[in-house]
């Protein structure tokens, strides 16, 4: 039987088509790259777009004044301000999915926290233009730091503060090698360590911050199994260094509490601490302990040449309570605006010499509680109480890494507040405790008898009973 050949001009055709398939394919993968590298330098601006903003955070550029003008710290301000609302725009893959508030039920405490303190603001405030500014700063934060929460692992985001630190670390040694006059100064003691922050307090707070965060970080690369990187090394002997230079006592127990609690203790140890009643009753029960135990054990104090006062805090903080129950006791003077009203100031200052310290002092409450009374009245208090105990309420069910993360910023924010103010609308103590509160919102859900966490509902990891069990398999 004869053989069909094909035609000459049909084998043609097959070449042709098959280098034409051969193209497209050629073609697909180079969009394929295109695409690749266009992710991975949209991934690098987000990452030095955060990295930038927790800079600012930390107090940068601080007395850099000197170089960069007046207004340049306003400028960065507001720079940081604007990466804040395009690096939650940039999480969309197109125009089309650019959105900047994703409303996620588990976030609804943070949410009505963010409403009384903007509503009550603006409704009591001698200062609206000023009043509304500071409120919408504190809500892009907010939403900032949720969306770090949402989309960032807590190892990343404290390798981010970590790196953010070890640049700020840097800028504080040339600082101190370009204007030592400037970095020494003479506050209380003699050439008391500011770096290029304004007080000593400021500077020894964030020197604790963050060897904080860097224990928190090292425990999960070590619970990871992960080889600690040199730069990690070099930058908590800098900071320790640094908090040497600071000669804070305080800020010692900040640092190390929290650095024992996530270093020494076993797992089961770890979580079996209630983060969030822990802090509200903390922070109401020293402030009642204060008032009653402290003047009964002040002769014994000043015997053995120690201050029964705190440095002046408890007759301050006696005097901020007495005004608070006779004036604004439920909507205080608005978000960050009370030292900012003269009259109202002056409610403080009358119990006080005119020449005393005191007498003039307008540098904050020394207390996280009391400030937030001023600012915001008890109304601010029970929404910030409510977030914290909400987003709190099941945080022994996270992962290793999201409790350690939410432990370390809690437990030195609990600390750290308890002696000296933090909470203002743009500082590294309020964008690191809204990610905590964000992180302890991503509980699992309890199904029937199976807790399921957000990310992994389609695959439930036991019961309540063979919760950790299954953890320590996975």
């Amino acid at each position: 039987m004869r053989k069909r050949c094909l035609p000459c001009c049909a084998w043609g055709q097959t070449g042709a088509g098959s280098r034409t398939g051969r193209e497209r394919r050629e073609h697909m993968r180079e969009k394929s790259r295109i695409r690749q590298n266009r992710k991975e330098q949209q991934e690098r601006f987000v990452n030095a777009a955060i990295g930038f903003i927790m800079l600012v955070s930390l107090g940068f550029p601080g007395k850099y004044e000197v170089i960069v003008g007046e207004q340049g710290d306003m400028a960065f301000q507001y720079l940081s301000f604007g990466l804040q609302i395009i690096v939650m725009l940039s999480a969309g893959r197109n125009v089309m999915e650019w959105r900047l508030v994703d409303v996620k039920l588990r976030y609804w405490s943070l949410y009505l926290m963010a409403a009384v303190f903007f509503a009550g603001s603006m409704a009591v405030t001698g200062y609206p233009r000023e009043q509304f500014v500071t409120c919408v700063r504190f809500t892009v934060l907010l939403l900032f730091a949720l969306w770090l929460s949402e989309n960032r692992e807590p190892e990343e985001n404290l390798r981010l503060f970590c790196m953010a630190q070890a640049v700020f670390a840097a800028s504080v040694l040339m600082f101190i090698v370009l204007y030592p006059d400037r970095a020494f100064v003479r506050e209380v003691g003699e050439h008391d360590f500011t770096g290029i922050l304004r007080t000593k307090n400021n500077a020894a707070a964030e020197v604790s911050f963050g060897l904080v965060l860097q224990a928190a970080l090292y425990r999960i690369m070590r619970d990871e199994g992960k080889q600690i990187p040199r730069w990690f090394v070099i930058l908590s002997g800098a900071q320790l260094t640094l908090l040497a230079l600071c000669s804070s006592v305080g800020a010692l127990v900040y640092a190390a509490v929290p650095a024992f609690f996530v270093l020494a203790l076993s797992r089961r140890h770890v979580r079996g601490l209630p983060l969030g009643i822990l802090y509200v009753a903390g922070s109401v029960g020293f402030l009642i302990a204060v008032q009653t135990v402290m003047p009964l054990a002040a002769p014994v104090l000043e015997a053995v040449g120690k201050d029964a006062t705190l440095t002046g805090r408890i007759p301050l903080w006696r005097q901020i309570i007495q005004v608070m129950t006779q004036h604004r006791s439920f909507m205080g003077w608005g978000f960050c605006m009370f030292w900012r009203d003269r009259r109202a100031v002056a409610l403080i200052h009358t119990a006080f010499s005119r020449y005393s310290f005191m007498g003039s002092m307008t540098t904050g409450a020394h207390n996280v509680l009391l400030e937030l009374w001023l600012d915001t009245g008890l109304f601010g208090v029970a929404a910030f109480f409510l977030a914290m105990l909400v987003s709190t309420s099941q945080i022994k069910r996270l992962k290793d890494a999201q409790y350690v993360f939410c432990a370390a910023v809690i437990l030195w924010f609990f600390l750290h507040g308890l002696l000296e103010r933090a909470f203002s609308p743009s500082s590294y103590h309020t964008l690191s405790l809204l990610m905590a509160m964000g992180t302890a919102c991503k509980k699992p859900r309890l199904q029937g008898r199976r807790w399921i966490r957000e990310e992994d509902r389609e695959q439930p990891i036991g019961t309540e009973e063979t919760f950790y069990k299954k953890e320590e398999e996975i």
